[in-house]
């Protein structure tokens, strides 16, 4: 068996594993969890900076980022990542009012024309399903940040509960590390 089939299934074994983590805690939990996370986001110098930000709005089991998006919408430039086919535009966000049913995952994105000042943005926020104490990230399985992260050069910061860091995830050659991680 080769080495990329035992990162396969290591890593199709640990996503289920934080899978079954998550589902212990109601939304609830997880949108209270999610506010001291976001507040050490908030005191991060490289946040406090940045006048260009990358977020994500959160699906169900993520760090919840709603109320955070468009707090910081009224005071920095805010791109959210949409899925196209196989790969993320960016898109600045201008409120709920213009968001629209994504394609894939039905998670709302901006209407609206492409972000393309990539080299503009300072920082980027990234979910994932586990991330480790040497600051690999892995994600769902789709690599749509792993491609898009090759052409940034932004400041990464991978965000996650507690029960997400894990002493090691399985990595390959195209994951990308993050400068830190906040939990």
């Amino acid at each position: 068996m080769d080495t990329n089939t035992n990162i396969d299934q290591e890593k199709k074994k640990i996503r289920k594993e934080i899978k079954l983590l998550k589902l212990e805690y109601s939304e609830a939990q997880k949108k209270e969890l999610s506010q001291p996370v976001l507040k050490k986001l908030e005191e991060m110098p490289e946040f406090i900076d940045a006048k260009v930000v990358m977020l994500y709005w959160s699906m169900k089991d993520e760090v919840f980022s709603h109320d955070f998006v468009c707090k910081w919408a009224k005071k920095k430039k805010v791109i959210l990542p949409c899925v196209k086919g196989a790969t993320l535009d960016l898109k600045e966000f201008k409120g709920r009012e213009y968001l629209v049913d994504g394609e894939n995952y039905g998670i709302p994105e901006p209407d609206g024309p492409v972000f393309m000042a990539e080299d503009e943005i300072d920082l980027i926020l990234i979910p994932g399903v586990a991330f480790d104490k040497q600051n690999n990230r892995m994600g769902r399985g789709k690599a749509y940040y792993d491609r898009l992260l090759q052409s940034l050069s932004a400041y990464k910061v991978g965000i996650c509960f507690d029960f997400q860091i894990l002493d090691q995830v399985p990595i390959d050659e195209h994951d990308i590390k993050m400068n830190t991680i906040i939990h």
